[in-house]
């Protein structure tokens, strides 16, 4: 098995957690995707392993990609030129 790099983390109040920008890119996990969780015992602890729930599909990846440039990366005009096809 290859080394892992094990990171400390906090838990909100609602027990949840934030996955650092590297983990999820190399993960491939974008925003507001489901993801799938396990609970792999080893050496006697519990480890939670999280991975995309699915590839996602091209319309779902175009989403995230327009969530993205409605901070500020592009304007409404681009998205809808990307919409209709006319790069």
């Amino acid at each position: 098995m290859p080394p892992v790099k094990v990171l400390l983390m906090k838990t909100t109040s609602k027990c949840q957690v934030t996955l650092p920008l590297h983990q999820r890119k190399a993960a491939g996990i974008l925003p507001r995707q489901e993801v799938e969780t396990f609970v792999i015992v080893h050496a006697g602890r519990p480890v939670i392993a999280i991975a995309p729930a699915r590839p996602q599909s091209k319309g779902s990846a175009m989403a995230a990609k327009w969530t993205d440039s409605l901070k500020g990366q592009g304007s409404t005009d681009s998205i809808l030129r990307e919409v209709r096809g006319q790069w």
